[in-house]
C-alpha cells in the first residue's frame, strides 16, 4: 500500500567441494584458519553461485563461520581473527570481506572464495587475504568500484587521522591504492568519488568534525585541493549516488553537488526537515545509481532529493509503537529494508516509497543483525537466541527455510559475485557504486 508521506519545502548512502573443504591447514600470517586447502577449485557457470556468508560468532567474536548457500551448509572449521571484530563489511567487488578491530588499530582481510574468471566462477577456500593497520579504523564507504576507509587516529597521542582508497583489486594483497594522513585526529569519514575524496576534517581540539575537504589523487597519495564552503557541525554520517556526496549535520544536512572537477554545497537546517529540537540526521542509505538518499534520525526515516535540496518523511510504522532496529537497500537499490524492535520486517519499493512487503513477527526481537545481498536478492536475519539465520526473499516478501548453526550468530556479511558491476561491463559500459 502507498504510505503517507510528510513534504518538506526546499531550503539555501558437490557446489563448493565439501571433500576439499575437509583438507585441514594450520596457522597464518594474518590469522589462523581451519577452513581447508584454498588450492581446491570448483566451476560454476557464470554468476549462478548464491554466494556466502561470513558469520561472527556470538559466544566468540574472533571466530568467523563460513556458510555456504549454494551447498546449504556451514563449511567445516572457522577463520580465527587476531581480536574481536567490532563490524563485518563486504568490499565494493563483494568478494572481500573486511574484519573492523577498531580497539586493535587494523582489519583483517577474507577472502570469500568465489570470483569470476574468464566465462566461469572460480570457487576456494575461504582464506585471509592479509592485514590493513592504521589507528582506530571505523567509518568504511562504499561508492560504486570504490570504498574509502576511514582511521580515526588518536588525538591523546597526537596521532592523526588517515585514509584509504579500497578496492577489490588492491584488497587481493591486502593492500590501497591511494591513502593519506590528515592533520587531526577525530571520528570522521571519506566519500570516494573516482579520483577525489570528499574527507571530514576537525579544527577544534575535540569533539566531531565541522568541515569537508576535497583531496584529488595523485598516484598512491592525495592532495588537498579545495574546502567546502558551508560547514556542518558535529558532523556524523555520509552518503553518496552519482552526482551528490550528502552528511549529516548537527543542524541540518550538508548537500555537496559535483559537477566535473567542480563542487557547489547547499545546506538544509533541521526546522525544514521537520527536525524537532534535538533531533538529527546521523546516518544514510545511498546507492550510486538511486537518485535520493535515505536520512535516519533515530526512527524517522526521511527520503532526501539533493537536486532540489528538500525531503521526505517516510511514515514507515503506520501507527505501530516501534523502532527502528536496523535498515539496508538491496543491492540494486530497489528496495529499502527496515527491521523494528518487534521483529517486524518493512520492504519499501524506492520507485515511488511504496509498501512492497510486511513481514510480521518475522524474528524474534532483540540484538538481530542483519544483510541484504544476493541474486535474487535476500534479507538474511541473524537469530542468536536460537542458533539459526532467518532467510527472506525480498522481491516475494516470504520467509525461506532459515540455515540452522551449531553456534549463537552476531555481526554477518555476504560474499560472492558482484552481479551489478558484472552486468555494467557487459551492457555496453554504458556507465563507466553505510554507519
Amino acid at each position: 500500500m502507498q504510505r503517507m508521506m510528510k513534504n518538506l519545502k526546499q531550503n539555501a548512502a558437490l557446489p563448493l567441494s565439501l571433500l576439499a573443504a575437509l583438507t585441514m591447514v594450520g596457522c597464518n600470517e594474518t590469522g589462523s584458519s581451519s577452513l581447508g586447502s584454498s588450492e581446491d577449485e570448483h566451476e560454476h557457470a557464470e554468476s549462478d553461485h548464491p554466494g556466502r556468508l561470513v558469520i561472527a560468532a556470538g559466544d566468540d567474536g574472533s571466530q568467523l563461520y563460513m556458510y555456504d548457500l549454494e551447498a546449504n551448509a556451514l563449511l567445516p572449521g572457522t577463520l580465527t581473527l587476531d581480536y574481536d571484530a567490532s563490524a563485518l563489511y563486504t568490499s565494493p567487488g563483494k568478494r572481500f570481506v573486511l574484519a573492523i578491530q577498531r580497539d586493535n588499530d587494523q582489519v583483517q582481510v577474507i577472502d570469500g572464495g568465489l570470483y569470476l574468471h574468464d566465462d566461469h566462477v572460480d570457487e576456494v577456500i575461504p582464506s585471509f587475504a592479509g592485514t590493513l593497520t592504521g589507528p582506530a579504523p571505523t567509518h568504511f564507504r562504499v561508492h560504486g568500484e570504490q570504498a574509502a576507509l576511514f582511521y580515526d587516529g588518536d588525538a591523546d597521542n597526537a596521532v592523526m587521522a588517515q585514509m584509504e582508497l579500497l578496492t577489490d583489486e588492491s584488497l587481493e594483497t591486502a593492500s590501497s591504492e591511494a591513502s593519506q594522513t590528515l592533520t587531526s585526529a577525530h571520528h570522521g569519514v571519506a566519500e570516494p568519488r573516482g579520483d577525489v575524496l570528499l574527507t571530514t576534517f576537525r579544527t577544534a581540539d575535540d569533539g566531531l568534525p565541522e568541515t569537508v575537504d576535497v583531496y584529488h589523487q595523485h598516484n598512491d597519495h592525495y592532495h588537498k585541493e579545495d574546502t567546502i564552503s558551508l560547514t556542518c557541525p558535529e558532523l556524523h554520517g555520509a552518503g553518496s549516488n552519482e552526482d551528490y556526496s550528502v552528511f549529516g549535520c548537527d543542524d541540518g544536512i550538508l548537500i555537496v553537488h559535483q559537477n566535473g572537477e567542480e563542487f557547489t554545497a547547499e545546506h538544509v537546517d533541521n526546522a525544514t526537515l521537520g527536525l524537532a529540537a534535538g533531533e538529527r540526521i546521523s546516518g544514510f542509505d545511498s546507492h550510486h545509481e538511486l537518485s535520493h538518499f535515505i536520512g535516519y534520525a533515530g526512527d524517522r526515516v526521511f527520503v532526501i532529493h539533493p537536486e532540489d535540496g528538500d525531503a521526505e518523511e517516510l511514515d514507515w510504522t503506520e501507527g505501530a509503537t516501534v523502532s527502528l532496529e536496523n535498515h539496508s537497500l538491496d543491492p540494486h537499490a530497489e528496495h529499502l529494508v527496515l527491521l523494528d524492535d518487534a521483529g517486524d520486517l518493512r520492504i519499501f519499493d524506492t520507485t515511488d516509497w511504496s509498501e512492497h512487503a510486511h513481514v510480521e513477527d518475522a524474528i524474534a526481537p532483540g540484538n538481530t543483525h542483519m544483510v541484504v545481498a544476493g541474486e535474487p536478492a535476500h534479507v538474511y536475519l541473524s537469530d542468536s537466541g536460537n542458533q539459526f539465520i532467518l532467510v527472506v526473499h525480498l522481491e516475494e516478501g516470504s520467509v525461506e527455510e532459515s540455515l540452522p548453526l551449531t553456534f549463537p550468530p552476531a555481526a554477518l556479511a555476504w560474499a560472492g559475485l558482484d552481479t551489478d558491476h558484472d552486468e555494467e561491463d557487459h551492457e555496453d559500459e554504458d556507465d563507466g557504486h553505510d554507519h
